[in-house]
């Protein structure tokens, strides 16, 4: 089973992404802040990162760029999952290297096509 962690401090979101990927055999590993989520994605690296930008304590475009600033996780694919729909807001996240950008309430038919775009396991292949 292809594990991503989930940086999300809302346990709704939390509820319907967990039962919704895990009948597409992705299982989540869940952290609400952003220093957890750095502490996770060094110590056991993921498939992928879905991460939201606003959390307590350090914000997700911070943990985004320390990501990408760390030999260890740069090559991480990362996915911003935001309620701001703001062209600044995506772009301010390109800018800070994720990868893919998807706007809550998710669609998960896209959620899904960005998964497979950038997970080797649900594509059968490397890293676009």
């Amino acid at each position: 089973m292809t594990t991503i962690l989930y940086v999300e401090d809302n346990d709704d979101h939390v509820f319907m992404m967990t039962q919704r990927l895990r009948r597409h055999g992705i299982q989540l590993r869940h952290v609400e802040t952003g220093e957890k989520a750095l502490l996770s994605a060094m110590w056991d690296p993921p498939a992928a990162v879905l991460l939201d930008i606003n959390l307590p304590g350090l914000g997700g475009l911070s943990v985004l760029r320390r990501l990408r600033a760390d030999p260890a996780t740069h090559a991480l694919p990362v996915i911003v999952v935001s309620a701001s729909v703001q062209e600044q807001a995506r772009a301010s996240a390109m800018e800070a290297g994720a990868d893919a950008f998807v706007a809550k309430p998710v669609d998960f038919g896209q959620l899904m096509d960005v998964l497979s775009s950038w997970l080797p396991a649900q594509k059968g292949g490397d890293r676009p």
